[in-house]
């Protein structure tokens, strides 16, 4: 299971790459959220299925997926984007557009210890493993999900073992943090993770 529904605003939409002659396009979607702040989420897409332009407000569904890319320093960073046909998710129970939706299953691969903010508010950190079936059916596209947990779920995931299989449901966020350099000098990056809202183990 690997699913994300998203409302928000298309912009900055640039050549990503080319496979076997196809072009894909990458964008980024600008999200709101109910207290006002937004996400601006990774998407891509090939070039043909897009029928948008910069700042067009887009309803969609695609799927979560992510990628390892090597820095100058050797280290491996890993980016997440949604990979969109722009297709027209089914609204939500009560009849309405889903704004930020995720489902996922898959395995505890690397759990955090659970921590506590100087506010007495408990969250964890995992990466959720999830194998996608892709369109012929037979290959297996294996991505590493960040996720991020609050509250009672967070105390009650900090019980589960790596390898414990999940379902969940969350949204996409994205967050800013300062990355300190080798020189003593930072910059700003900016994070994708999924926000646990429920989860069941399987």
């Amino acid at each position: 299971m690997n699913s994300v529904k998203l409302k928000g605003i298309i912009t900055n939409i640039q050549p990503s790459h080319t496979i076997q002659g196809i072009e894909f396009n990458k964008a980024n979607l600008i999200v709101k959220r109910s207290d006002g702040k937004e996400d601006s989420l990774n998407i891509r897409f090939k070039k043909f299925s897009n029928p948008y332009v910069d700042n067009s407000e887009v309803t969609l569904s695609g799927n979560l997926r992510s990628y390892s890319t090597r820095l100058e320093n050797g280290n491996n960073k890993v980016e997440l984007y949604v990979f969109t046909y722009f297709d027209q998710p089914e609204l939500d129970e009560n009849d309405q557009e889903y704004v930020n939706h995720v489902e996922l299953d898959g395995r505890i691969c690397k759990i955090e210890k659970l921590r506590e903010t100087k506010h007495g508010k408990h969250n964890i950190h995992m990466i959720l493993a999830n194998n996608l079936i892709v369109s012929d059916g037979v290959k297996k596209l294996n991505s590493y999900i960040p996720c991020i947990a609050w509250g009672n779920d967070a105390v009650k995931l900090s019980e589960l073992a790596v390898n414990t299989k999940l379902k969940l449901v969350g949204e996409l966020h994205s967050r800013e943090y300062r990355k300190t350099l080798s020189d003593g000098s930072f910059e700003i990056r900016v994070a994708h993770e999924c926000v646990i809202k429920s989860f069941e183990v399987v």
